[in-house]
């Protein structure tokens, strides 16, 4: 796979009210595209909330846009960003509790990819103009569509499931998993009833992943009205 680049800068001070200016810009190969922009709407009391713009942009690119090509992970991908926070946040190094959550996709599904510091910005000037509004609500986590409903992976679970089939990074075990969560090949059978009754509206479930003569592969999932969540992978 040839390597696709991302490179990223934001603007320290806000262009308005609690919004910061983020530019981007891909390269593949020898092609670059356009410089284009993204105004990201940020809560005020963030500690220092252009680090936090600079990470939303990121994941709105990579998570709901084509840029860097579809429906993609880490691998073959490098990040060039103008904020050590971001890099910081993929390796689980943040005590910032908003960065620390929205790098999740960084953490799992783009775990492979390489993040780099980059304070050269002077390709910003070749920037077209374009520029795209969006808050933190444009920047969710989509989630996995599945027989059993849209269901996000923690990384927990990726974790255990990387642990049991000897899987050689958590990058590739996002992928896997998620594809036997899609697959029509694999039947999800779930148990007669919840497998602990929790909260109100929230309940504790576990399925087994089944293909074949192959052994199956438990998950437990949480569910409430709002989410449903692969929690962890029983060994």
């Amino acid at each position: 796979m040839s390597l696709t680049i991302l490179e990223t800068s934001v603007q320290r001070e806000p262009i308005s009210q609690n919004q910061y200016r983020v530019f981007f810009r891909t390269q593949h190969g020898d092609r670059f595209s356009p410089v284009r922009a993204i105004d990201v709407s940020v809560i005020a009391f963030n500690d220092e909330p252009y680090k936090l713009a600079e990470l939303l942009a990121i994941k709105y690119v990579l998570l709901h846009k084509t840029y860097v090509g579809m429906n993609r992970t880490g691998k073959g991908l490098q990040l060039d960003v103008s904020s050590g926070s971001i890099r910081k946040a993929q390796k689980l190094q943040t005590t910032n509790s908003d960065m620390h959550l929205h790098a999740r996709f960084l953490q799992t599904r783009f775990a492979e990819a390489t993040i780099k510091v980059v304070r050269r910005s002077d390709w910003i000037k070749a920037f077209n103009g374009e520029v795209e509004d969006i808050s933190p609500n444009d920047c969710l986590d989509p989630p996995i569509k599945t027989h059993i409903g849209d269901i996000h992976l923690t990384r927990h679970a990726v974790e255990r499931f990387c642990e049991r089939m000897s899987i050689s990074s958590i990058d590739k075990a996002w992928r896997r998993l998620s594809k036997m969560l899609t697959s029509s090949r694999w039947i999800n059978k779930r148990p007669q009833r919840p497998l602990r009754e929790g909260k109100p509206n929230r309940t504790t479930e576990t399925w087994a992943l089944i293909r074949d003569n192959t052994p199956a592969i438990d998950i437990v999932i949480v569910r409430n009205p709002k989410v449903s969540r692969v929690v962890t992978v029983i060994a």
